[in-house]
């Protein structure tokens, strides 16, 4: 009898499992003021239409530090601040190459913060309307962030900046 309802409940968890989209939604939901939501503009100049541009997301977790060797505090930003610094985050770029410096950082409010003490270079071959997601992967002590397509989240994504540029 007992056995059944293991069963199911296996099944449950390997269906929840395999249906993860791995894109923008992945990271926590802003749940009004305990998650941060982040855009960053990866380019000068006037802001382009999402339709003329590419897009890079994470997890939440996984930390843009740089972008083509320049810090992106030195980039234009729209956020809201929650109370978790974790949430959605997104960055604009022009069509082409890019490097990106990422590293983690996880204080989803489960008791413990604990972050990457070393940083990871990635290169990307961005296209006009493409959507690269990334999710962090840890293996061990060992981490790295895994690239996925994140082009069914673009709604969301659109009203998150939508939303975000609206308030500056």
């Amino acid at each position: 009898m007992k056995t059944k309802p293991l069963i199911l409940l296996a099944v449950c968890q390997a269906l929840l499992v395999g249906c993860a989209s791995y894109n923008y939604t992945d990271a926590p939901p802003t749940l009004g003021v305990m998650y941060s939501r982040y855009a960053h503009i990866g380019y000068d100049g006037a802001i382009r239409p999402i339709d003329d541009i590419g897009l890079v997301s994470t997890d939440g977790l996984i930390r843009i530090h740089s972008l083509d060797g320049k810090p992106m505090n030195d980039y234009r930003i729209f956020k809201t601040s929650g109370f978790y610094s974790g949430g959605r985050y997104q960055l604009h770029l022009l069509p082409g190459a890019h490097i990106l410096t990422m590293g983690f950082h996880d204080d989803r409010g489960g008791g413990s913060i604990s972050w990457s003490t070393s940083d990871i270079t990635r290169t990307i071959n961005i296209r006009k309307g493409q959507v690269i997601h990334f999710a962090l992967s840890q293996d061990g002590r060992t981490w790295t962030a895994k690239e996925f397509d994140g082009s069914s989240a673009l709604p969301i994504i659109k009203d998150d900046f939508n939303e975000l540029t609206a308030t500056k």
